[in-house]
């Protein structure tokens, strides 16, 4: 059962791993289609648009091992990678879980309900929570 863990909140590329600043700077692109690094994409100038804005970090680990890293910004906005690259498995659409891999949808799906990243209006909330084994039969 994969679970969003490690939460923290992503201000400057400075401790972010070369890895990760990848994710950043691949995260703004799939946003507003620029390619921009990730000091700029984490820029502290609040009039600077190409700034990904409420920017945090989470790990998606199953039985302790790591296996996506979970971009979320702008608000409703996300990128999610296998752990530790650059390549993109899903993403979050005005809040909303996009994913080609149905049990991989499922799998981030459900433990995006379990972390309450999902909103329960979102049309497939349902479909997730009873992915979860939470649901009432």
């Amino acid at each position: 059962m994969a679970v969003f863990t490690n939460r923290r909140s992503i201000t400057s590329a400075d401790s972010l791993t070369p890895v990760q600043a990848e994710q950043v700077a691949l995260s703004g692109t799939l946003y507003d289609g620029e390619d921009l690094p990730a000091e700029r994409r984490l820029s502290a100038d609040g009039d600077d648009e190409a700034v990904l804005n409420l920017c945090e970090l989470w790990d998606v680990v199953a039985d302790g091992v790591p296996l996506y890293e979970a971009w979320f910004y702008q608000v409703d906005s996300g990128s999610i990678f296998l752990a530790g690259t650059t390549e993109v498995v899903a993403e979050i659409i005005q809040c909303g879980l996009e994913c080609s891999d149905p049990e991989r949808r499922l799998e981030l799906g459900a433990a995006m309900v379990r972390a309450g990243l999902l909103p329960a209006s979102d049309s497939a909330y349902q479909e997730f929570r009873e992915a979860t084994g939470d649901a009432p039969a």
